[in-house]
């Protein structure tokens, strides 16, 4: 009897029925999401990052401008604001704008988001490793914590999530078939990205570089001004923004205020040993007779407050202790790195993370079922590499949570970078073993 032909490769697979699929699993991820946020009904914190944003959104679509939220609503005093980067807080602002204005309302409209982001990862495993990888890498995006419960709280990685999945896939494309006009697109959507959580400046870096050097049958100089281009149109998309704080501060503010208060908190007694070792704290003005103070909040209320003038100084402070512990930093930052990737004090961390909204026991879900999704990847990414897939876009999206864990502080919502990444690689191992179990055959994936 005849051995069986092998499959064909995904690329030379019929796809015209694959965005069915895609839309199937979006409009299921659309229903998870909805169900959240009706019958769970996650709680947005009043003083918290989640109402920071629902407050700025009204604000803009009243015309006020990029004011602190807060300031405005206790003091009655308009003050300027680069805290956060503007893009999530615009996209909010358009659904103010549309009459979307309380928060059920405005997290109704990241459930779209949210359903979006899994679509691109359908695609996004489609273009790693074939349709059946494609699917199941939606489904569980579908149905992941980690994902939808950002969507559920009114947070920033939900569009941020979105952004990355899409440059991933435009690295892909743009791998496939180098053109100007992709590596352009690749640099939009990376300023945008950048514009809504600042690693994504990392990240660009770490695809375009390589993108641009594997551009086949090009010289040197035109590699670079593919690389170059990139962040050209990356910092024309933020430079606007750049300008106006520059006008708003008086001060270099390229995309936010927010590093200072990471850094100040991150860096202090308290984060580099004990309970909270790896962690981010806050003491607000109050202190211990050892001197425990980490971030202690900015004073608005006081006349002539200057938002980035408060911010480097507390920019300033996590950098002196940090440079007066160097021999912690070590241990601080392995113990950042596990904390993002659930394996640092994972019960401690999810009652953290809860505290910024995040109901408890769904967080604790989430957690659960990351665990089993990591063990998944780290099979998936050898299948590939044995494979010969290309795997580096998947590999910078980790890297990226990596770099930006050790330089500020471990949380499990930063590891919304890599979410996709892990997605694909614990696709990728279900998938082969559906396949050894039916037809004992190994998956095939697509090659670059």
């Amino acid at each position: 009897m005849a051995a069986p032909a092998p499959p064909a490769p995904p690329d030379a697979r019929p796809r015209t029925g694959f965005w069915r699929w895609a839309l199937l699993l979006g409009l299921a991820a659309l229903v998870v999401r909805v169900a959240v946020i009706v019958l769970v009904d996650p709680h947005v914190p009043e003083l918290g990052d989640a109402s920071a944003y629902h407050l700025l959104a009204n604000n803009l679509a009243d015309g006020r401008g990029y004011i602190r939220p807060f300031d405005l609503l206790r003091f009655g005093r308009v003050v300027p604001t680069a805290e956060y980067p503007p893009l999530f807080p615009f996209v909010l602002s358009l659904l103010s704008r549309l009459g979307a204005r309380s928060v059920q309302a405005q997290r109704l409209g990241l459930a779209v988001v949210g359903s979006a982001t899994v679509v691109l990862i359908a695609y996004l495993g489609r273009r790693v490793a074939g349709p059946a990888v494609g699917v199941v890498a939606g489904a569980l995006g579908a149905i992941y914590p980690m994902l939808f419960l950002a969507d559920a709280t009114l947070m920033s990685e939900s569009l941020f999530a979105l952004l990355v999945t899409a440059a991933l896939l435009l690295a892909y494309a743009t791998a496939d078939r180098p053109s100007p006009l992709r590596f352009l697109l690749l640099g939009l959507v990376l300023g945008l990205a950048t514009l809504t959580r600042a690693e994504a400046v990392l990240l660009g870096a770490l695809l375009v570089i390589p993108l641009a050097w594997r551009v086949r049958d090009a010289s040197v100089w035109r590699r670079v001004g593919l690389a170059v281009m990139v962040f050209a149109v990356a910092a024309v998309v933020v430079v606007p923004w750049t300008i106006r704080n520059a006008d708003a501060f008086h001060q270099f503010v390229p995309v936010s205020n927010n590093l200072g208060t990471a850094l100040d908190g991150a860096n202090c007694r308290l984060t580099y040993g004990g309970t909270y070792l790896g962690s981010w704290r806050s003491t607000f003005g109050t202190t211990d007779a050892r001197g425990a103070e980490c971030f202690e909040g900015f004073n608005g209320s006081k006349p002539g407050f200057n938002e980035a003038t408060a911010a480097a100084t507390a920019r300033d402070d996590g950098l002196h202790y940090a440079r007066h512990h160097l021999s912690d930093t070590p241990k601080v930052a392995v113990t950042r790195v596990l904390r993002t990737f659930g394996l640092f004090r994972p019960g401690q961390q999810t009652q953290l993370e809860a505290l910024e909204g995040r109901p408890l026991g769904w967080e604790r879900a989430g957690t659960y079922m990351y665990w089993a999704l990591a063990l998944l990847a780290v099979a998936g990414l050898v299948l590939l590499i044995r494979s010969r897939a290309s795997v580096w876009p998947l590999i910078a999206a980790v890297l990226t949570v990596v770099a930006s864990t050790i330089v500020t502080y471990g949380t499990q919502r930063f590891r919304i970078t890599a979410e996709p990444a892990i997605l694909v690689f614990a696709a990728t191992t279900i998938v082969t073993i559906g396949r050894r179990l039916t037809r004992g055959s190994r998956p095939t994936v697509a090659r670059v």
